[in-house]
């Protein structure tokens, strides 16, 4: 963890999501943070749904949602696409690991994730290492479709590195870069990798917090330890 650490002050961040958590592990979080923090990060807990069932990710949403900061959800056929995208509890789509064979984020998927709060996340390592040409201009062209899309209808994008070493970590400029592939303007490739990822932390943060009980309803103390619910 020193290493990935270290890396992430060389390369410029003040803040990294971390994706290895899980049931396992989850109980080394706060350790981790501290680490994190020892080098000025601010650590971002996350988790990388794999479903094989819609039984099985709705479990996995039980257990992850109020003991990490981001979940995302890996799209691999069109149920759990479906599921993942009306669920506020899924914060990010990740179509990558099927893109270049069939694509689930439709019209319909992108109406889902607009309603549901989600945002679309495109990774680095969707880039590096593909077999073939053939396979990776299908990939872009896929990408690209659904990018436009997300645009047109108002679902946040976001670019990840998508790293699973140090090797694959990249700065941020760079994983902004990503969206003058697309056509992105300036403002929505810095925002893709700053400002939007953020939005989502923040909020999260927010109803992990011992004030939260549902949306839009707060505990509000006032002196000691007595306090009342405040809507907002």
């Amino acid at each position: 963890m020193d290493e990935i650490a270290q890396m992430a002050v060389e390369l410029g961040y003040s803040s990294i999501g971390l994706a290895d958590f899980n049931m396992n592990n989850l109980r080394f979080a706060s350790s981790l943070k501290e680490k994190f923090s020892s080098y000025g990060l601010d650590l971002i807990t996350r988790v990388d749904l794999h479903a094989d069932s819609l039984g099985e990710l709705k479990r996995l949403l039980r257990f992850f949602r109020r003991k990490v900061e981001v979940i995302s959800v890996f799209c691999d056929d069109l149920q759990i696409a479906r599921l993942a995208a009306r669920d506020r509890r899924v914060d990010l789509l990740n179509f990558d690991s099927m893109s270049w064979r069939e694509n689930f984020f439709d019209l319909a998927e992108a109406k889902l994730a607009l309603n549901g709060g989600s945002a679309l996340e495109i990774n680095l390592t969707d880039f590096i290492g593909k077999a073939d040409v053939g396979s990776m201009i299908k990939m872009l062209r896929v990408l690209s479709e659904n990018v436009k899309l997300a645009r047109r209808l108002g679902v946040p994008i976001i670019f990840s590195s998508g790293a699973r070493n140090i090797l694959e970590m990249r700065a941020p400029r760079d994983l902004a870069a990503i969206g003058s592939l697309f056509n992105l303007t300036e403002y929505e490739c810095r925002a893709s990798v700053s400002s939007v990822p953020m939005e989502i932390v923040s909020r999260n943060r927010a109803k992990l917090s011992e004030s939260f009980i549902l949306p839009g309803v707060w505990l509000v103390k006032e002196g000691g330890s007595n306090g009342k619910v405040e809507e907002k």
